[in-house]
């Protein structure tokens, strides 16, 4: 047996293992830096397997890092585990932390550290529904000595390829003054038709919008009290494009619009940059390789569009920091089911999508593990990564 077959008939042993953790995360169901049981059922397991853990990585307190080995190449596999507020795990992301995982686990299993000098290191990444705590890991230095960082996410087609919108998210301020509704209402200066103007700017706005961009966000205080002219209102707004400049380019015409909006209520407004996160810049040899390793598990490969890349990550600030690639995995049989829906969480703790995370895993260890076996693939990846070079996807 050689060691990519002792790679996959490693996984193939330690599968029901995985599966019982993915499936009690699935039921913690924890929200965005607040996956302390999850975090810690991965460290432990990890743990067990005689990797160094170390918790409260970058002072986040729900984040880790898990070392096996040492010097180079260095391969980071990151794992996620934050579910979403009511419908749970619609993103799969019970299952992307036991990717990340198993793949590093059934590689020391498999012994490919006694043959392949290097280190593995497990990235615990919380928070990826909310924040941008992969940003805070890479500031904090995490990804400085990798040679390459390695996901696998939860989809309803496989493919190492991934697109990703760049994004910027706000916090819109709109300041007036009370007054009683009905008794007094000439007082008041009305903060909620502030807002309210504000959103029907945003949807006139969007007929002029250039393709693939998107403006869309939440009302969060609408006012206290029927009864009352709301003197404060507040909304949180997504800024959306497929590279970051042209988010903040379009984020200027979303404050001329909040500008307008105040100007025509007597209001004052503010609006607070809370976080961005650059597109995802896919390195093209780790996911041409990643794909290689998919038709070695038997995984049908398809192609993913800026439709479906429509959403956003902070994975993508990882691939600006380092060679990486964010690949998918389809746990939905095929159904074209969108995640961050009831559906999609069905799916993320089904018999069908369990067996794909299993291929998954296989596929993403036999990544890594080509990563330390083979100089040359380090090396593409690296030039590919410093010449900046973009595939182009229609």
């Amino acid at each position: 047996m050689n060691m990519r077959e002792q790679i996959i008939h490693t996984v193939d042993q330690i599968a029901d293992e995985l599966l019982e953790l993915a499936k009690r995360i699935f039921n913690y169901r924890e929200l965005a830096f607040e996956e302390f049981q999850s975090s810690k059922a991965l460290m432990d397991y990890l743990s067990r397997k005689g990797f160094s853990v170390e918790s409260n990585t970058a002072g986040l307190e729900t984040a880790f890092l898990a070392r096996y080995g040492q010097g180079k190449p260095h391969i980071a596999l990151l794992c996620e585990y934050d579910a979403l507020p009511e419908i749970g795990h619609a993103c799969g992301h019970n299952m992307i932390g036991v990717i990340g995982v198993g793949a590093a686990v059934a590689q020391v299993l498999a012994g490919v550290p006694e043959q392949y000098p290097g280190t593995i290191t497990v990235v615990g990444c919380p928070a990826e529904e909310r924040g941008s705590a992969k940003s805070d890991l890479v500031k904090a230095g995490v990804f400085d000595d990798v040679d390459a960082a390695l996901i696998i996410h939860p989809s309803s087609m496989s493919t190492g390829f991934d697109i990703a919108y760049a994004i910027q998210r706000y916090q819109i301020e709109f300041f007036g003054k009370s007054a009683h509704a009905a008794a007094d209402p000439v007082q008041g200066i009305n903060a909620l038709d502030a807002m309210v103007s504000f959103f029907g700017g945003l949807g006139l706005m969007r007929q002029q919008l250039a393709e693939k961009t998107r403006v869309h966000g939440i009302i969060k205080n609408g006012g206290q009290s029927f009864n009352t002219i709301p003197e404060y209102t507040s909304a949180e707004i997504g800024v959306r494009a497929l590279r970051l400049d042209s988010v903040k380019q379009l984020a200027k015409k979303v404050e001329k619009l909040a500008k307008g909006a105040a100007t025509m209520t007597g209001c004052s407004y503010q609006m607070e940059l809370l976080d961005e996160m650059p597109d995802v810049y896919t390195n093209v040899p780790l996911a041409e390789q990643l794909d290689q390793n998919y038709g070695a598990v038997g995984e049908e490969i398809g192609e993913r569009t800026y439709e479906q890349g429509a959403g956003s990550t902070d994975v993508g600030a990882v691939t600006y920091a380092v060679p990486a690639i964010q690949g998918y995995i389809n746990i939905t049989a095929g159904e074209d089911i969108a995640t961050h829906t009831r559906e999609f969480a069905e799916a993320a703790n089904s018999d069908y999508g369990y067996q794909a995370m299993i291929r998954a895993i296989k596929a993403l260890a036999l990544t890594s593990y080509d990563l330390l076996s083979d100089p040359s693939l380090v090396e593409q990846a690296k030039q590919y990564f410093e010449n900046g070079e973009r595939r182009t996807v229609s």
